[in-house]
């Protein structure tokens, strides 16, 4: 009747320093501002309406970019999980610039 489910390691966020996090930083202010520039240069240029547009655009090639860094950086135990935006730009930064490999569990 009572089944034990299984235990699921998971894996902490790794510890990142000052060059890291100015990385995570940077990205994070890059996903939101990158939709909202162009949006407004874009209702200048045409009109309320296709900034408007390309703002909604910018918003979804943002969340389509963040979906393939998860799948890409985050541990595989841990996709069924929810992350924030930033915690997935971590896990990004911390595998692609600042060395981070993954502890091997024996």
């Amino acid at each position: 009747m009572n089944e034990a489910k299984p235990i699921i390691k998971i894996e902490l966020l790794p510890p990142l320093n000052e060059k890291c996090k100015i990385a995570v930083t940077i990205l994070r202010i890059a996903f939101t501002l990158i939709p909202v520039i162009l949006g407004v240069c874009v209702w200048v240029l045409s009109g309320w309406l296709f900034g408007l547009l390309i703002w909604i655009i910018g918003i979804f090639a943002g969340l389509i970019l963040l979906s393939k860094l998860k799948v890409a950086y985050v541990p595989f135990n841990q996709h069924e999980l929810s992350h924030s935006a930033t915690t997935i730009l971590k896990w990004y930064v911390a595998k692609e610039f600042c060395e981070y490999r993954e502890p091997n569990i024996s």
